[in-house]
């Protein structure tokens, strides 16, 4: 047997089928408005789609038409294209990260009976509105707060103080907040909560001013946030003296935030982020992002794999259903896993929100790489229970 086939067997897809089989495939029509260039472009699951659609497509049992457009992360202009995806019958269609492009793209496909699905969405607005046709690959917000708690809490940290903001809905307000009710049941405390702006920041220093007058201070701060803002905050706490702790969600999840925030010694043992994946070695995630390393992909983290998640969820669902009829791989989806995914063993849905429930690896730093310190599938997670 050939590496490569090792390789796809070490994914989860089954052996090379052949030719001839290719030639009765059912197929399965995916449109996907993606965040290619624009400010979402570092957290895109476009590269990962692709590459796991070609590595379906040479097994042969299911072919997968894959329609990538770069959104340019411009919400109407997902949309738009969103529209046109639609009608051109495609099972599945994505948008932007955030519910600003994701709910109207929902609502649109539930007229065409077709799944809305998206990789790295967190938000848990995508499931409060009634939507009915929605497929995330990413944990929600809740869980990410409660994995990144249990590390706070396991480190030492005894008190924080929340970073919240209006930026990203709930994504910069109410994760820090669910960080800090799950922080506050496992013993530790929330001295304080700051506001800042948004994106964009260059300056810190008014918030970190704050911090500084804060007797006694905090043994860290939380906020969700994207780079480069988030390894100027981390540089610029260092450069005022301040060692604590700085917690994070995926938005921390960027090959070049330890070079932001000034090296290693800024973000060695004291900068934590949960995660969507660790490519564990021999792991399905490092075997996945290998074998599309040496077909030319560029491999952006954990998205990339979120993307792979995506086809092999759809596949899943299709061969669950017995089916390519949207509406049954839905109902697959939401009632007959567990399915494997690369980013962790398994995902499963059957749960009243229809989150997408798998392991949460949270990362640290060590030489100013990442490196896990815990996967694991949080408990007693706030807005889970209906």
């Amino acid at each position: 047997m050939r590496n490569d086939s090792k390789i796809l067997l070490g994914l989860g897809l089954g052996a090379l089928l052949p030719a001839s089989a290719a030639l009765a495939a059912e197929t399965i029509k995916i449109g996907a408005p993606e965040s290619i260039s624009g400010d979402w472009a570092p957290y895109t699951a476009a590269h990962g789609l692709r590459c796991m659609a070609e590595l379906v497509n040479e097994q042969g049992e299911y072919k997968i038409e894959l329609d990538v457009k770069d959104s340019k992360s411009e919400p109407q202009l997902a949309i738009a294209l969103a529209q046109q995806m639609l009608d051109e019958k495609v099972v599945a269609v994505s948008g932007t990260p955030a519910s600003d492009s994701l709910i109207p793209i929902a609502q649109l496909a539930a007229g065409y009976g077709a799944i809305t699905f998206s990789a790295m969405n967190t938000q848990v607005e995508m499931f409060a509105t009634g939507l009915e046709n929605f497929v995330t690959t990413a944990v929600p917000d809740p869980f990410n707060a409660a994995a990144t708690a249990k590390v706070a809490y396991d480190k030492g940290a005894r008190s924080v103080v929340l970073f919240v903001s209006d930026a990203a809905g709930t994504w910069t307000r109410a994760l820090p907040g669910w960080f800090g009710e799950v922080f506050e049941k496992l013993g530790g405390k929330v001295i304080g909560t700051i506001e800042y702006p948004g994106f964009g920041i260059t300056d810190w220093s008014p918030f970190i001013s704050k911090l500084k007058a804060m007797n006694p201070a905090p043994d860290a701060i939380h906020i969700s946030s994207v780079n480069p803002d988030v390894g100027v905050l981390i540089r610029q706490l260092r450069a005022a003296g301040l060692k604590t702790m700085v917690f994070g969600s995926d938005g921390f999840d960027d090959v070049t935030l330890a070079s932001v925030a000034g090296g290693a010694a800024n973000v060695d043992g004291t900068v934590f982020f949960a995660a969507h994946g660790y490519p564990t070695p021999g792991g399905a995630l490092a075997n996945f992002q290998a074998e599309c390393a040496k077909r030319g992909y560029e491999i952006n983290g954990a998205f990339f794999g979120l993307g792979g998640d995506v086809v092999k969820l759809l596949v899943g669902a299709a061969k669950a259903a017995g089916s390519t009829d949207p509406k049954a791989m839905l109902e697959a989806i939401y009632t007959k896993g567990p399915f494997e995914i690369v980013t962790a063993p398994t995902v499963s849905y059957d749960n009243p929100w229809h989150y997408p429930i798998k392991e949460v690896p949270v990362m640290g730093f060590k030489d100013g790489k990442p490196v896990l310190i815990s996967a694991t599938v949080p408990t007693d997670v706030p807005h889970f229970k209906k």
